[in-house]
């Protein structure tokens, strides 16, 4: 018989609840969110519990940035600003700093990542946020769920509802949560193939729906931006990792990505 949403929702459990452990930290609802989905994504790979001792283990706003951060580090290569690391504390937290935010089972996996913010664990956290993920992080879901639980009867239609990998974000407007706009440096525009090709890469195959490119730049000059429509939400949100701008460096040209806001009389892409 196949789960349904609220055997998922309860299932997960630990998850939620490291997660808003986090959040009450006043760690940022999205640091928050990939922070936990690659720890459940080293729990799926591994087999090890690396969630079950956040709460525990995580007891101050400046241990739960620090775990957010070590998270980006993993997830981007780039830091969040944190707070100053005592003596002795140098070890990221999710390999153990703090006195070991992480099983121990899980800590060498996540220790081989902390260096490189690898492709893999990127892939990783994004199957996370496009599969369980998405109903783990649902504030709405998940109250549904406690209002359930605490005044009892049917159970709704919604959490009866069989779970399906991916339903949550694969019907999502592409203008309004699945693309991103971007811009190249002065001068050095990326090819459709190339831009495809570096969010495969990082992301996993079939990530990416389209690329378009603006059609009709200045006579003489260059394109100077476009658009990646991602065939998941999840994926667009993991690139920016909870911020307005992020950096990118494609063979070696810059590129600069934001969420992409469809607006009137906008000039053509292709």
């Amino acid at each position: 018989m196949e789960p349904t949403v609220r055997d998922v929702l309860a299932f997960h459990r630990v998850d939620r609840a490291a997660y808003e452990h986090l959040v009450s930290l006043g760690a940022g609802r999205q640091p928050a969110r990939d922070a936990v989905a690659l720890l459940m994504w080293v729990h799926h790979s591994v087999g090890a519990d690396a969630v079950a001792s956040v709460c525990h283990e995580v007891r101050t706003p400046a241990d739960a940035a620090r775990l957010v951060s070590d998270a980006l580090a993993v997830l981007h290569g780039v830091a969040w600003p944190r707070p100053h690391r005592r003596q002795g504390a140098g070890m990221p937290l999710v390999c153990g700093g703090c006195g070991g935010a992480v099983a121990a089972d899980a800590r060498p996996f996540l220790a081989g990542l902390v260096p490189g913010g690898e492709p893999r664990a990127r892939r990783g956290v994004a199957g996370v946020l496009r599969g369980v993920g998405a109903l783990v992080f649902d504030d709405r879901l998940q109250a549904l769920l406690r209002r359930h639980e605490k005044d009892g009867g049917p159970v709704p239609a919604e959490l009866a509802a069989p779970y399906r990998p991916g339903d949550a974000d694969a019907d999502a407007d592409e203008e309004g949560g699945r693309s991103l706009f971007i811009t190249f440096s002065k001068g050095f525009p990326l090819t459709r193939e190339e831009i495809s090709a570096y969010f495969t890469e990082m992301w996993g195959e079939g990530c990416v729906e389209s690329v378009m490119i603006e059609r009709a730049p200045p006579l003489g000059e260059p394109p100077r931006y476009g658009r990646v429509a991602f065939r998941w939400a999840s994926v667009a949100e993991a690139v920016l990792g909870g911020q307005h701008l992020v950096k990118l460096l494609v063979n070696g040209r810059q590129l600069w990505a934001r969420k992409y806001v469809p607006k009137p009389h906008q000039p053509p892409l292709s």
